[in-house]
């Protein structure tokens, strides 16, 4: 008997955490990609959309450890299909930041890719695949 009621009870618990997964609601793939010169300046771009769209949501580009008398940086933005954006971008603590919400979407599948004005090292990120 306690065999039984044990396995009923253990098939009622995965029921439940069954239905509660088919029933939340789609999560956001959010999608980062950092160079990896973990001795120096290191660049990160990270995007919010949701997985499977070329609609990046927000766009943040990151330069940790830059130089010390920089106190904001431009970023470049760049996708073959929507070409170059510039945003500018703050020191907040010891790296320098920047986000972006494009409106519309005019980016198309493949890579996202952002630089800092002053580094060559540029990070990047694939739109769709996330």
């Amino acid at each position: 008997m306690r065999s039984r009621a044990r396995t009923r009870i253990l098939t009622l618990a995965g029921t439940v955490a069954l239905a509660t997964l088919t029933a939340a609601p789609a999560a956001h793939a959010a999608a980062s990609g950092c160079t990896h010169n973990w001795s120096g300046p290191q660049i990160c771009i990270e995007t919010t959309g949701e997985s499977g769209h070329t609609y990046p949501g927000t766009i943040t580009a990151t330069w940790t450890n830059p130089p010390g008398n920089r106190s904001k940086a431009t970023v470049y933005i760049t996708n073959w299909a929507a070409g170059t954006h510039k945003m500018t971008a703050k020191r907040h603590g010891d790296e320098i930041k920047g986000s972006w919400t494009p409106q519309g979407n005019p980016f198309m599948a493949g890579e996202l890719c952002a630089r800092f004005k002053g580094s060559s090292a540029k990070a990047c990120v694939d739109l769709i695949n996330r």
